[in-house]
């Protein structure tokens, strides 16, 4: 990685600072931290929302949530799309009445998978969304949050073989993706593995953003 920049949390929004090329981006975070929350929101638009079809991977959070997340930072802006992969949330019976109920107009649709450890369910359910939005003329941005709860059920060696796949899905149809892992929960090994997959870092370092580029 190279080209090193301070961000101004406050006055700068990240999805500036990554290039054209940028597709996959890893947000290193503390976990339930607020600046992570409002980075999160601001990776999610780097278009004007009504051309954006809007995809989160929830592995931590439940789509409601999520929902309450976008409407709190989003300036009551409505995405084209809004879709969920709903990662081990079974239990959670009202998800899908309420998001679907109380969503952006559209298409909303939450896909259920049994287990953060299910990486084939997983994979499946994220490329469906990916192959049926990729050709609608919208920007296709995703968030997936988050990677430390995926490697809590899956092993490094299986979950650099997903990310490796999803990431090229992602570059491929020219869609935007941001995943969130907190740093303080990983040994360097992990963090140096997984820094490979990605096309630009942004890591919060107590007081702003630390933006590398390839």
């Amino acid at each position: 990685m190279e080209n090193v920049s301070a961000v101004d949390a406050e006055s700068t929004g990240l999805a500036t600072r990554f290039g054209d090329g940028t597709h996959n981006v890893l947000l290193l975070s503390p976990s339930l931290d607020a600046n992570a929350e409002d980075a999160c929101t601001d990776l999610l638009t780097v278009e004007p929302p009504a051309r954006e079809d809007v995809l989160y991977v929830t592995l931590v959070d439940s789509p409601d949530e999520r929902m309450d997340a976008w409407r709190a930072r989003a300036d009551g802006a409505r995405p084209a799309k809004m879709g969920f992969v709903d990662v081990g949330g079974a239990t959670r019976s009202s998800a899908a009445a309420s998001v679907l109920g109380g969503g952006p107009p559209g298409d909303v649709l939450v896909r259920p998978v049994s287990s953060p450890g299910n990486l084939t369910d997983l994979g499946i359910k994220v490329s469906e969304f990916l192959a049926e939005w990729s050709d609608d003329g919208n920007r296709t941005v995703v968030c997936v949050d988050s990677l430390t709860t995926l490697l809590q059920y899956a092993d490094l060696q299986r979950a650099f073989r997903f990310l490796h796949v999803l990431t090229g899905r992602v570059r491929a149809l020219d869609a935007f993706a941001h995943y969130h892992l907190d740093p303080d929960a990983h040994d360097d090994r992990t963090l140096n593995t997984l820094l490979t997959l990605f096309d630009g870092v942004a890591e919060w370092d107590g007081s702003d953003w630390v933006v590398r580029n390839r």
